[in-house]
């Protein structure tokens, strides 16, 4: 049995390393009984800029969003609606713990850029390696200003034995047992000699429990993008900030 140390820098070193990623997609977000399913162009520049764009299976635009690490943007082009904020909003309508490295690492297979690792234990689960972090928080360089008591998260990886790759990851705050965030990568596709998750099925817990279910096709790497995001003086703004949760 390997030891952490090992797994984990053999996970980091097979990591996927770009500057730039442009994918198409298909995704089925399902809560609770509601079922909407969309078709989409991701865009990424690595640690700073994630885009996305949302259309039904044969139409127009519907939505845009793009996220930075400070920042979510988002305009839905049907009702003509949007709302500019902190990941706080995203991470209240979600019931989960979220931000950009999350949102990142989610997408791509990779671990969280921004943060430390601190108290882990390394086992076999299944026929996969498992590695557990007791305490995850975000490095000081990452920290904002106004993040006085950063969340301490627990993190569980289960890697593929024979790539390194993550097969399973399981995020969830301490002390916050209702709120917890799984993504499942069970079939992954070679990029430049990289893999990158083919099929992800993202879980998260909630008064509705929310599944996202995403196939990626025709996948590029390092070619130059551009991140286009204009909102209309005509749309008017969501009002997110004190949204309750659904029941």
């Amino acid at each position: 049995m390997y030891g952490f140390n090992y797994l984990y820098s053999k996970m980091l070193e097979n990591q996927l390393d770009f500057k730039y990623l442009n994918a198409k997609f298909s995704i089925q977000y399902k809560q609770g009984k509601k079922i909407t399913n969309l078709r989409g162009q991701l865009r990424i520049r690595k640690d700073s800029i994630t885009w996305i764009s949302f259309s039904p299976a044969l139409g127009i635009e519907a939505a845009r969003i793009m996220m930075t690490n400070d920042s979510v943007s988002f305009v839905n082009r049907l009702n003509k609606t949007y709302f500019e904020g902190e990941y706080s909003l995203l991470a209240n309508i979600l019931n989960t713990t979220i931000d950009y490295s999350i949102l990142q690492s989610m997408i791509i297979g990779n671990d969280l850029t921004q943060y430390d690792v601190n108290k882990y234990k390394a086992s076999i689960d299944g026929g996969l390696y498992r590695i557990t972090i007791l305490e995850r928080k975000k490095i000081k360089k990452y920290l904002k200003s106004n993040e006085n008591n950063p969340k301490v998260l627990i993190q569980n990886i289960w890697l593929d034995p024979g790539t390194f790759k993550i097969h399973k990851v399981e995020l969830k705050e301490l002390g916050e047992d209702n709120k917890k965030l799984v993504v499942l990568y069970d079939k992954y596709m070679q990029i430049d000699g990289k893999y990158f998750p083919k099929h992800l099925f993202i879980s998260i817990s909630s008064q509705k429990p929310i599944t996202i279910d995403v196939d990626f096709q025709k996948v590029e790497m390092n070619k130059p993008l551009r991140f286009p995001f204009s909102i209309s003086s005509k749309y008017k703004e969501l009002d997110l900030r004190n949204k309750p949760h659904e029941k």
